[in-house]
């Protein structure tokens, strides 16, 4: 399984009055993450899109280990592989890089949707190259 990574920083309107980063703000770490390996595979949202090609989630599961404080710095690794006909799995482990602590695990399923209708993502040429 190819894994593929990105490194942001923690900015302080992310955190939560305990000077944490909120959990909410995960997901949308997560979303960058997956679009960032997704764009790098060809796949561009707007270009599905007006070829009514929509890429959705279905659902999240979230496995918080550590918390992230202002200004660390981490990555985000994303892999993907084919679950069923349908389904496509993300998964993705957030690690804070000053001591490699596992911050966040997370298993994220999602389903290509054409003209309305569910497809099987390996009938997508962008998306089949990357699955397993």
């Amino acid at each position: 399984m190819e894994k593929y990574s990105i490194e942001l920083d923690v900015r302080d309107y992310e955190l939560d009055v305990q000077g944490i980063v909120n959990n909410s703000v995960y997901q949308n770490y997560l979303e960058h993450a997956r679009h960032e390996f997704l764009h790098h595979h060809g796949i561009d949202f707007v270009d599905f899109a007006q070829n009514n090609i929509m890429l959705v989630v279905k659902s999240i599961e979230m496995n918080f280990k550590n918390s992230l404080v202002s200004r660390d710095k981490f990555k985000i690794e994303v892999s993907a592989e084919k679950e069923g006909n349908l389904k496509v799995v993300f998964h993705q482990d957030i690690i804070r890089l000053s001591d490699n602590k596992a911050i966040l695990s997370a298993k994220v399923t999602g389903v290509a949707i054409k003209n309305g209708r569910p497809v099987a993502p390996d009938t997508i040429p962008q998306i089949e190259g990357f699955l397993v």
